[in-house]
């Protein structure tokens, strides 16, 4: 009798276990992607050779009308969230690996419209804009940008939707004006007020000794960048300031969200990082997070 009993134990302890494992691997199945993992698997998907056409001015006023509405009305409103998947994109709310939450809307790589990644924090007004415009080719950028938000929770993530070399070259959206890129950046800077900090990276070169490269524009930078040059150089940073050293031609003078701002008299750095930089994410973050604040 004992041992029958002892066997019915047994039994029921192994079907918890076996239960439990089930749910364990039903819930993971059913998690919606992080951040994070969003932006990974649409910077990993991008090609040189991929699909990609600039949207029509029909296309890029809605998608901006959409984005604009969504950061007034602080929700995930459901007419405009259609107007973004009727462009093409996938719209969702996801989590950062430091517990915010956004609205996210992610183009299809494989689709001409291959617009864009915007992230839009839920909880809170926007007051900085972390922009990628060349995810893949520019290597890690997107890392820093994340590292980026993860600091700053109260940033607007927009990454491009193409590898720049896509299209003949017509989709490196920072010098396109007429990409949805350009128009959700210049739209949400001078709509908002928000300072654009713009991410790039730079291989190895003879002619040049710095970690970042930054630029303010094409004319002389607003104070917010010079104070972030300052910032960089404490960090133990090598820093070649744009508007008063040659740096490689690195400036991004011709950058045209730059030019934007500066015709509008609002903060850009334009901010070009060697590869060691930007395989340390966590380094450079938290001085670049403090940008416009």
């Amino acid at each position: 009798m004992r041992g029958a009993r002892g066997t019915v134990v047994v039994l029921v302890v192994i079907a918890l276990v076996a239960a439990g494992a089930l749910a364990g691997v039903l819930a993971t199945r059913g998690a919606s992607p992080t951040l994070e993992q969003q932006v990974r698997d649409l910077t990993d998907r991008l090609d040189p050779d991929g699909p990609y056409r600039a949207p029509t001015p029909a296309e890029r006023d809605a998608v901006v009308g959409a984005v604009t509405a969504l950061l007034a009305a602080g929700s995930d409103g459901q007419v405009h969230r259609g107007v973004l998947e009727a462009a093409g994109f996938a719209v969702g709310t996801a989590r950062s690996a430091a517990g915010v939450d956004y609205l996210v809307a992610r183009s299809d790589p494989a689709s001409q419209r291959s617009w864009g990644l915007i992230a839009l924090p839920l909880d809170r007004p926007p007051r900085l804009l972390v922009e990628v415009p060349h995810p893949n080719a520019d290597l890690a950028t997107e890392e820093v940008g994340l590292a980026v938000l993860a600091a700053r929770p109260d940033a607007v993530y927009l990454q491009a939707g193409a590898h720049r070399r896509a299209s003949g070259e017509r989709a490196d959206v920072a010098h396109e004006e007429d990409s949805l890129f350009h128009a959700l950046a210049v739209e949400l800077s001078t709509r908002l007020g928000l300072p654009q900090l713009q991410l790039h990276g730079f291989a190895e070169r003879a002619d040049l000794d710095a970690d970042v490269v930054l630029g303010g524009g094409p004319d002389d930078p607003a104070p917010p960048v010079v104070e972030l040059a300052d910032r960089l150089e404490a960090a133990g940073l090598q820093v070649c300031r744009a508007w008063a050293q040659r740096c490689s031609r690195l400036e991004g003078r011709t950058n045209v969200q730059g030019r934007a701002a500066a015709r509008d008299g609002l903060p850009f750095a334009h901010v070009e990082m060697s590869a060691p930089v930007r395989r340390r994410p966590d380094r450079v973050a938290p001085v670049l997070a403090a940008f416009g604040a």
